[in-house]
C-alpha cells in the first residue's frame, strides 16, 4: 500500500533514507526521525511517501514543486526514491513513482523530474521503463563553506 506519510513513521522513514544515503561524500548520521518528522513529513510543500507492506514501512519517495522556466510549466522533483533490499522488484518503485505523478496531476503539475547517480545501470534501466527520457544536464550542489561565502 501506498500512502503519504505521518508523524508516526519518522523512525523507519528515516532509516530508509540513511540506508539510501550510505554513500562517500554524504552524511547519514544527519537525517534523523526529529527532521524527517519536522523538514519532510510536516512540511506542506514536500510530497512524502510510504510503501507498506504487512505494517512495515519497505520503501518511500519524497518530491517537491519544481516550476521549468524553459517551458513556463510547473512540476514535481522527484528527490528520493528506495525500497529496501528485501522488497524490490516487486512493483514498489513504481507504484511509488506512479502514486507522485498522480500528486503532481492533482496539485496541477505536468510533469516529474530526477536524476539518478552516473553508472547505476540500474536505476537507469527501471527510469527508462517507466518511458522517462535523458536530460542532458549536469546537476551543481552548492554547499558547506562554499555555499556560507556566497549567502554571506
Amino acid at each position: 500500500m501506498i500512502r503519504r506519510a505521518v508523524a508516526a513513521d519518522a523512525a523507519p522513514f528515516a532509516a530508509l533514507l540513511r540506508a539510501l544515503n550510505e554513500e562517500p561524500g554524504l552524511a547519514p548520521e544527519r537525517i534523523t526521525p526529529e527532521r524527517v518528522r519536522r523538514d519532510l513529513i510536516e512540511d506542506p510543500r514536500a510530497i512524502v511517501l510510504v510503501a507498506e507492506e504487512a505494517g512495515e514501512i519497505v520503501g518511500l519517495a519524497t518530491a517537491h514543486p519544481s516550476y521549468d522556466s524553459g517551458h513556463s510549466r510547473w512540476g514535481v522533483f522527484l528527490n528520493d526514491l528506495y525500497v529496501a533490499p528485501g522488497s524490490r522488484r516487486r512493483g514498489i518503485a513504481r507504484a511509488l513513482v506512479g502514486a507522485v505523478a498522480r500528486e503532481a496531476r492533482a496539485a496541477g503539475c505536468d510533469h516529474l523530474w530526477w536524476n539518478a547517480d552516473a553508472g547505476d545501470d540500474l536505476a537507469f534501466r527501471f527510469h527508462r521503463s517507466l518511458g522517462a527520457e535523458e536530460a542532458e544536464v549536469t546537476d551543481f550542489l552548492l554547499a558547506g563553506a562554499a555555499f556560507d561565502r556566497l549567502a554571506a
